[in-house]
């Protein structure tokens, strides 16, 4: 994920010859930006000998997500920090405060000297001002100011979820400003035109929120965003990666998803029921509840004809597993365990969904064989009152059940037509096909 890009305005080049240790101060401010989980921005940075400073710093704090003032006796008088000052308020207005404006006066400066300075006009008193006092260490910032920044890290760096926000971010980001902006509109989300970098992290955060349908059919502002750029992705298996992600993330009950993963932390067996009408339903569940680049692996166990029923599912998964994780070679029970443990730290732990309604002894039976999986029993018959050692996730009511799979066919890509009047019917994608 992206980290959020932080302006330091200052004025320490001034202090040069006066020898007030404001230099001090911004190397302090610098470090804790970047502690603070931000990426710091300067004039140092990004200015070269005989650059042009007004166009390339207006363009640099443009493209940040904040920006830290540092109020020097010598940057009252700065026409430099002056004009900094100013963008930046400018993006806190037009941001509805998103933009964080954080002024900082430093050792020698009173608040009330900001009045009759180049900066009175700005008015940098109407935010938030953190003291860095003459008794702080100047390798201590004020712990206010950390708060914040840390404060601006972690929603941007978790909104809603780092590694697959990134994803978006990624696939979406070859679109053109005037696309990126049409779809941040129809989510109702706030991208500023001037920072492109930053516009695709925004658009991918509204993908990824989730946005219940009131019924069957009712409008829906991911679907409208969708229809608008999913064409433009000229590779296929990104549309078919946006849809596979993105609708889960908006349909899916968010509760649900805690619970799924609240399991994979829980002692003994890991077992979850889903009240679910449709196929896929459950897949969508499991993507939902990944929050990882790559979705827990999953499985749809058929038992092998012969023997009872429990064992041969305990022999088809204990197949897929060698097939899958250990590609056919031979692996003893530990082998499997380490690499089971190694799979679930990477991205999540292997899951395996059974239409099934469960009952206490397979249950027993299958978490005893396999403790570090977790199965998800899913079926569309009412709730028969038994209590049993599994959660019941959250459901979705089936209207809007349907509508999600709907909406996953509607968008998916369309494969190239198939011969002999064989395939998929007209318009419609594979459906939802996350397992095996």
């Amino acid at each position: 994920m992206a980290r959020p890009r932080i302006f330091v305005s200052h004025s320490s080049r001034a202090c040069a010859d006066a020898s007030c240790g404001c230099s001090g101060y911004l190397e302090a401010a610098l470090r804790l930006v970047e502690e603070a989980g931000c990426t710091p921005v300067s004039d140092r940075d990004v200015l070269a000998a005989g650059d042009a400073w007004h166009g390339v710093l207006m363009r640099e704090l443009g493209s940040c997500q904040g920006a830290v003032v540092l109020i020097s006796p010598h940057a009252l008088g700065s026409h430099w920090v002056l004009e900094e000052a100013i963008v930046a308020a400018y993006l806190w207005e037009v941001t509805d405060g998103a933009f964080p404006v954080l002024p900082v006066p430093l050792p020698g400066v009173r608040r009330h000297q900001l009045r009759g300075s180049k900066l009175e006009k700005v008015g940098l008193d109407r935010f938030d001002m953190p003291d860095w006092g003459t008794e702080d260490d100047p390798k201590a910032p004020p712990h206010r100011l950390r708060e914040t920044l840390v404060r601006l890290a972690q929603r941007h760096g978790s909104l809603p979820y780092p590694r697959v926000t990134e994803l978006i971010a990624d696939r979406v980001g070859v679109l053109s400003p005037v696309v990126l902006t049409d779809v941040a509109e129809l989510l109702g989300v706030t991208v500023l035109p001037q920072a492109p970098a930053h516009m695709g992290y925004v658009v991918s955060a509204g993908l990824l929120s989730e946005r219940p349908v009131a019924a069957l059919g009712a409008h829906c502002a991911m679907r409208k965003a969708l229809g608008r750029f999913l064409h433009l992705l000229t590779q296929e298996e990104h549309r078919q990666e946006v849809v596979d992600v993105v609708v889960p993330f908006a349909r899916v009950p968010g509760l649900a998803a805690e619970q799924l993963n609240g399991l994979r932390g829980a002692g003994g067996g890991r077992t979850a029921l889903l009240r679910a009408r449709w196929p896929g339903t459950a897949d969508m569940y499991v993507r939902r509840a990944s929050e990882h680049p790559r979705p827990w692996p999953l499985h749809k166990p058929v038992p092998r004809p012969g023997g009872g029923f429990v064992d041969g599912l305990v022999e088809e998964i204990h197949a897929f597993l060698v097939r899958e994780l250990c590609y056919g070679m031979p692996c003893g029970a530990e082998d499997l365990r380490r690499i089971l443990a190694r799979q679930e730290e990477e991205c999540g732990p292997v899951t395996i969904v059974l239409n099934a309604e469960p009952d206490q002894e397979l249950v027993r039976r299958l978490t005893a064989a396999f403790p570090q999986l977790l199965f998800l029993f899913t079926t569309g018959g009412a709730p028969d009152g038994r209590a049993g050692p599994w959660m019941l996730l959250a459901s979705l009511p089936p209207e809007q059940e349907l509508d999600m799979v709907l909406t996953h066919r509607d968008f998916t890509p369309v494969p190239p037509a198939p011969s002999a009047g064989h395939g998929r019917e007209p318009g419609r994608g594979g459906g939802v096909a996350f397992g095996t």
